[in-house]
């Protein structure tokens, strides 16, 4: 398995930092956060069909918004759960856009599950998927893409499958799957024994280069 590491100069001034502030018995605890209420959820689309016996919502040429989260989309079912996003599992197909806090994820489909009344987990797949995030400690953003993109917001777990590519903003791995943790900044190779895996490191100080354009799965040798 082949990991991509955060800067170990960052640990080390993560290490100083708690070395020079120690807790005390006498520093007082700080008082829970009350958990953050979901906020309101629109939909807004062009037409839409409600399915009474099947309990079945279907939505064409659909947005759907929430604070910084945005779906857009041809089309959007939701299959017995009605118009609810506390427990629930909808279906995006055609165009698929899903934009969240400095980050996005495009694919031809998605099935999105909801948790809460906020987004729990996306699987997207296309020709290819694609994603992209913008981390405070990285100069460029992350960006990656594969046959199929999941992206598990609770958690902060990308996984592309299905010739996968990831550039951390530095450097490149291409491998038929990799993992990325997004708060530990991590890639993890997840290749069968007898596949290839190949990274390009670049130094400090080297050129930077821009990531590949995607290709289609099924299209490299």
């Amino acid at each position: 398995m082949a990991d991509f590491l955060p800067d170990p100069r960052a640990a080390l001034v993560a290490g100083l930092l708690c070395i020079a502030l120690p807790a005390t018995a006498a520093t007082p605890r700080a008082a829970p956060r009350e958990p953050l209420r979901p906020q309101p959820i629109d939909v807004v689309a062009s037409s839409s069909q409600i399915d009474s016996r099947a309990n079945r919502l279907t939505f064409f040429e659909v947005t759907i918004t929430q604070g910084t989260l945005t779906i857009q989309a041809d089309k959007a079912v939701a299959n017995g759960t009605g118009l609810s996003f506390d427990d629930s599992n909808w279906e995006f197909t055609g165009g698929v856009r899903i934009h969240f806090e400095n980050g996005s994820l495009q694919a031809a489909t998605a099935a999105v599950r909801f948790t809460g009344n906020r987004i729990a987990l996306a699987q997207a797949s296309g020709t290819p998927a694609e994603f992209e995030q913008q981390l405070d400690s990285l100069p460029r953003p992350v960006r990656g893409h594969a046959g199929s993109i999941d992206y598990d917001f609770v958690a902060q777990k990308v996984r592309l499958a299905g010739e996968a590519f990831l550039f951390d903003g530095r450097n490149e791995m291409t491998s038929p799957s990799i993992v990325y943790l997004v708060r530990e900044q991590i890639a993890q190779n997840e290749a069968a024994p007898g596949s290839r895996v190949h990274i390009t490191i670049r130094p400090e100080g080297a050129p930077d280069a821009p990531p590949p354009a995607p290709t289609p799965p099924g299209s490299q040798k």
